[in-house]
C-alpha cells in the first residue's frame, strides 16, 4: 500500500513538473494574444479535456473592446451558444469592471447554425477572474459536458494558478510597453511615438509615392478653461477629448499627444480630400460635446490644421512645419475652423 501510494505520488509530481515547463514555455509569447491563447488552450487541453474553453486579456483602456478568446476543440457550436458563454464570463468579471463592449475571438473550432450542445449540457463550468494590485488583468473560462474526476479537478487548479502568473506577466508586460509609448494621462501615443512612427511613414510614402495626411488639433482657449475651473477640470477636459478621438478613429489612424495642449491623428494612405470629411465632421461633434465632472460643465471648439505629403517637401521638418502653418492660420481666422495647407 505504501509503494503505491509513492508511485502515485511520484506520478503527480512528474505531471505537476511537467505542466509548470509547458506554463513556462509560455512566457516567450505572452506578447501575442492569439497566438499565446492558442498555447494556452493547447496546454489545458494536454491535461483536462474540454468542449469549451476561453481566455480574457484585460484592457486597461476603457474605451477598449473586451475580447473573450474562445477555443472548440471537438464540437461546432451556435452563436447562440457563444453569446451565452460571452454573456455569463463577463457577468462574472463585471465586479471588477465596467464592461461596455464585448467581442468573441473564435482561435479553435467552428460556428454552425445546428448544434445540439447548449450551456445547460455542460456539467462543469469554471469561470475565473485574475486580478493583480487590486487591478483585473483577465479572466478564464472553462467547460465541460462530463463531470471532472478528482485528478482533473487537481490538474484544473494547478492550471489556473500558472494562468495567475502568465496574465500576471503580461500585465506588467503591457504597463511597460504604456510607459514606453503612451502618454499617462490621456493614454494617447507620445511625442517620441510620434517622431518615430512620422519619420518611418515619410520615408515609406516617398519611396512608394502613396498619400498619408496628418492633422493637428488643438484645444482653443484651453488656458481660459484652467483659469475659470482649475488645471485638474482641464486636465479632465484633454483626457475626454482623447476619448472621443479614439472613439472616432480606426486602430489604423493612430493619434499622438504632440503637444501639451495639441494632438495629432496620422491618416495612412489618406489624401487631403478624403482626410477633411471627417476632421470637418469632429471638428462639429467637439463644438457640440458637453465636457463635464464634478458639478463643472463646459463646451469648447478646437482649431485644427490639415496637411498631406505633397511632393514638394523632401524632409520631414517642412511637412510639420506646413502643418504648424495650417494650425496658426485656422486660429487666425477665429478658432474653430479646419485649414488645409495646399
Amino acid at each position: 500500500m505504501a509503494e503505491k501510494k509513492l508511485t502515485k505520488k511520484l506520478k503527480e509530481l512528474l505531471i505537476n513538473s511537467t505542466l509548470t515547463e509547458d506554463f513556462r514555455g509560455l512566457i516567450d509569447s505572452v506578447k501575442f494574444e492569439d497566438t499565446l491563447s492558442e498555447n494556452i488552450f493547447n496546454i489545458i487541453g494536454k491535461y483536462v479535456p474540454y468542449d469549451a474553453c476561453g481566455v480574457f486579456f484585460n484592457e486597461d483602456d476603457e474605451n477598449a473592446i473586451n475580447v473573450l478568446n474562445l477555443s472548440y476543440p471537438n464540437k461546432n457550436v451556435t452563436i447562440d451558444l457563444t453569446n451565452s458563454i460571452s454573456d455569463k464570463f463577463f457577468d462574472e468579471m463585471e465586479p471588477f469592471k465596467q464592461i461596455n463592449r464585448v467581442q468573441c475571438n473564435l482561435i479553435t473550432g467552428d460556428v454552425t447554425e445546428e448544434s445540439k450542445l447548449r450551456f445547460k449540457s455542460f456539467k462543469t463550468v469554471v469561470i475565473e477572474p485574475f486580478k493583480y494590485a487590486e487591478k483585473l488583468t483577465g479572466g478564464f473560462f472553462f467547460a465541460s459536458t462530463k463531470k471532472l474526476d478528482a485528478e482533473q479537478k487537481a490538474f484544473l487548479q494547478i492550471i489556473t494558478n500558472e494562468l495567475e502568473l502568465i496574465f500576471k506577466l503580461r500585465y506588467l508586460f503591457n504597463e511597460q510597453s504604456k510607459r514606453a509609448l503612451y502618454d499617462p494621462m490621456t493614454g494617447l501615443y507620445n511625442r517620441q511615438e510620434f517622431d518615430n512612427a512620422f519619420e518611418f511613414e515619410f520615408s515609406k510614402a516617398r519611396r512608394y509615392i502613396y498619400n498619408f495626411s496628418l492633422a493637428i488639433i488643438d484645444i482653443d482657449y484651453l488656458g481660459k478653461i484652467n483659469d475659470k475651473f482649475g488645471r485638474p477640470f482641464g486636465d479632465f477636459v484633454l483626457t475626454e477629448l482623447s476619448n472621443l478621438l479614439k472613439r472616432v478613429f480606426r486602430r489604423t489612424d493612430p493619434i499622438y499627444r504632440y503637444g501639451s495642449e495639441e494632438i495629432v491623428i496620422m491618416l495612412p494612405f489618406t489624401p487631403i480630400t478624403k482626410a477633411l470629411i471627417p476632421i470637418e465632421r469632429l471638428r462639429t461633434e467637439i463644438s457640440r460635446h458637453e465636457f463635464e465632472k464634478d458639478d463643472k460643465k463646459t463646451n469648447i471648439t478646437v482649431s485644427v490644421g490639415l496637411c498631406a505629403n505633397y511632393s514638394k517637401f523632401e524632409q520631414p521638418e517642412q511637412f510639420i512645419e506646413a502643418l504648424g502653418t495650417a494650425l496658426s492660420r485656422a486660429k487666425e481666422r477665429g478658432r474653430n475652423k479646419v485649414d488645409i495647407f495646399e
